[in-house]
């Protein structure tokens, strides 16, 4: 076959597709070979209503150092070329004849927010961290959490295991300020998934009947984190998340996870809490659904800055689609990205780049209550013609929308007499997904909101857990193990009263 040669100016992100509809890329590039295109493998749609939906794909992209040579069938094939979402996607359409072509598709920087103190990161990759470098640069990532010890099998090391660190640290540097940051461990079994940033867990439970319950996640988070761990609930709608809360709050929750993908969206809670589906249906029903849980823990007076991953490797999404910003002191450094994080200076996203302030505040900060102009504005990549896409912007105080616009700024006064908390958020039409940008809150000082549906509601939660345990003999081994959790969900009910 012929080559095409693409020339992309620097790191980045490549498919191709020929004119006989299959996807082409050089034999030994980079790529994610191991995640699945098709949502029906994981089969956790529990609702017809749940529609679930990828676009096929992802798994054709290969990642090229600034030059790529893809043998390709003669005739018109299609290339994309992206580098993360400060960076315009290149589409480009080539005629590829038997000598062969060359193109350049060189993706135009349009933003830059590590230059205004704000850095990018996923708190989640499940890929070889032998790749880590390739990977930071090709998706323009300053920060990427590489699992290197999982419940489901092997690490997801390149064989030279890191050990315990004592808290997040780089295993690999690259350009400065580009850190991939191992060891990281994530705990994922029946009661759901915390990462656990700076440790490797060694003696890790399993997935088997007798480990799926017990030990509970919340022994495993408490000794990480006397190791300096940062602890981040990867997502809410699982099952331990209230007992997690209620018994010592994470550092970061993931807001925007790993069901928010680049061609659809899991609408489903895989083996967590199923949501009401009457309530809230289909794709945009599921991420009503996860941020209202987020919401309810702010109405409680937890300060949970909001964090991002995309567990790459595992589900169809680079490193970086599902990413958080963090406003740290440049040149960054590990620890100034996770103390900017745990302070909640963070903005998540996987579509517009979004900043708010609230008086002189932005997120993580504290304002008196009272009336405070809120600004808030969502940038969004130009197309070829320098049109920026439409972005809905809204404010939202204790889990109400208080103001919106359909433009890229809003600027308005919002009354925080009697608030707890005011963020922005912001949405981007894909007609395949959710593209959602969302800030940490400003949390108000003053009286706070009467929080008794939001305590109940937790309450509920926790109780159909205890419910279940008393109910189910075989999900523990024995019963010590079993009075074990049942007394950890005794201290979560306490809490919520």
């Amino acid at each position: 076959m012929p080559t095409l040669t693409i020339e992309t100016g620097a790191h980045a992100r490549v498919t191709v597709r020929g004119p006989d509809g299959a996807w082409h890329a050089p034999e030994d590039a980079v790529r994610d070979r191991t995640a699945s295109d098709r949502p029906g493998v994981l089969g956790m749609d529990l609702d017809p209503t749940d529609g679930s939906a990828i676009d096929p794909g992802y798994t054709a992209h290969f990642l090229t150092a600034g030059t790529a040579e893809v043998p390709v069938p003669r005739g018109a094939c299609e290339v994309v070329v992206e580098r993360g979402p400060e960076h315009r996607r290149v589409e480009r359409v080539v005629d590829v004849g038997p000598g062969g072509a060359r193109v350049a598709c060189v993706p135009e920087r349009w933003a830059d927010l590590a230059a205004e103190g704000w850095w990018s990161g996923d708190l989640h990759v499940h890929r070889p961290v032998a790749e880590a470098a390739a990977l930071l640069r090709a998706e323009d990532l300053h920060v990427g959490a590489f699992v290197t010890r999982w419940n489901e099998g092997a690490p997801a090391s390149d064989g030279a295991e890191p050990t315990a660190a004592g808290g997040p640290r780089a295993a690999l540097t690259v350009d400065g300020d580009r850190h991939a940051v191992a060891p990281v461990t994530e705990d994922e079994r029946g009661g759901g998934a915390v990462l656990l940033h700076g440790v490797d867990v060694r003696d890790l439970p399993g997935t088997g009947a007798d480990d799926w319950w017990s030990p509970p996640a919340r022994a495993l988070v408490d000794a990480a984190r006397s190791a300096g761990a940062f602890v981040d609930a990867e997502k809410l709608t699982w099952w331990d998340a209230p007992v997690l809360m209620a018994t010592g709050a994470p550092d970061a929750v993931g807001v925007l996870n790993n069901h928010y993908l680049p061609g659809g969206m899991l609408a489903n809670e895989a083996w967590g809490r199923p949501r009401d589906r009457a309530a809230h249906p289909g794709p945009e029903g599921a991420s009503r659904y996860q941020l209202g849980l987020w919401y309810r823990y702010l109405g409680l007076g937890l300060r949970l800055p909001a964090s991002a991953g995309s567990a790459s490797g595992v589900l169809p999404a680079p490193p970086g689609y599902d990413r958080v910003y963090v406003q740290a002191p440049g040149p960054l450094t590990v620890d100034g990205f996770y103390g900017g994080l745990r302070a909640g200076r963070s903005v998540v996203t996987n579509g517009p780049l979004l900043a708010v302030t609230v008086g002189d505040a932005g997120p993580g900060g504290t304002v008196r209550a009272g009336w405070h102009r809120v600004r808030a504005v969502a940038r969004t990549a130009p197309d070829a013609d320098g049109r920026a896409a439409p972005a809905r912007v809204e404010v939202v105080v204790d889990g109400r929308v208080v103001a919106g616009v359909d433009g890229p700024v809003l600027d308005a006064p919002v009354d925080l007499r009697g608030a707890g908390w005011v963020a922005a958020r912001a949405r981007q039409p894909d007609p395949r997904t959710i593209r959602l940008a969302h800030t940490s809150p400003v949390h108000v000082d003053g009286p706070r909101p009467d929080a008794a549906e939001h305590r109940a509601f937790f309450a509920r939660w926790v109780a159909d857990l205890a419910a279940a345990a008393r109910s189910e003999p075989r999900r523990f081994p024995t019963a010590a193990r079993r009075d074990e959790v049942l007394d950890l969900y005794d201290r979560a009910a306490r809490f919520y009263r």
